[in-house]
């Protein structure tokens, strides 16, 4: 018997008041990845008042982002930006093959409040707030998918001003796979995740 093949799509909403950093994961949901197609996806877009950003071109994923080893001929992604308050901007982005079927869905988290200059408090503090979202993601990740496969974690062993790459993998041969990866560098004024989901 086939085995199903299920995804989580993940709306997050961090929270932060009263100078307690909470989190709160909202409107989440399994599909089965084998029925989740494109028209389904610009749906909940669409409930989310989500803004469309979708290029006019292709721009292709990297093979250690998406391997795609059954070389499937994707479609120009449909992108869309969600305003994740008070913290994040959200890029989500869907890339489909010419049937509609979404063969992975990317997520990239940036700075909500970046500005041409800010103090050296002001982004340690946004360094902070990054940090925490990855520590986040990486646990809820670990508790659908199991331990990851692969971790590489150079913000612990930080030079000077180098800009990291933190990167954090889970490869299942019969499920989903993730791959979730952080950019940044000491001074906390870049910072950046990324995340796909897809199934084998």
């Amino acid at each position: 018997m086939r085995k199903t093949i299920v995804i989580s799509i993940i709306f997050l909403t961090l929270l932060v008041g009263c100078g307690t950093s909470k989190k709160v994961f909202q409107n989440e949901r399994i599909f089965n990845y084998e029925n989740l197609n494109l028209n389904y996806a610009l749906e909940l877009e669409k409930k989310l008042k989500s803004e469309d950003i979708t290029r006019t071109h292709k721009v292709g994923l990297g093979e250690n982002i998406y391997p795609n080893k059954d070389n499937y001929e994707l479609e120009i992604s449909r992108d869309f930006k969600r305003i994740i308050k008070p913290n994040f901007s959200l890029k989500v982005g869907y890339y489909f093959t010419k049937d509609s079927s979404i063969r992975v869905t990317t997520y990239e988290w940036n700075d909500l409040k970046k500005k041409s200059f800010k103090t050296e408090k002001q982004n340690l503090k946004t360094k902070k707030t990054f940090k925490k979202k990855f520590t986040e993601l990486t646990q809820m990740l670990t508790e659908k998918f199991g331990e990851p496969t692969f971790s590489e974690i150079q913000s612990e062993n930080q030079k000077d001003d180098e800009t990291y790459r933190d990167g954090i993998k889970w490869l299942n041969k019969n499920g989903m796979n993730a791959y979730l990866f952080a950019f940044g560098n000491p001074k906390g004024s870049y910072n950046q995740i990324r995340l796909s989901i897809y199934p084998n």
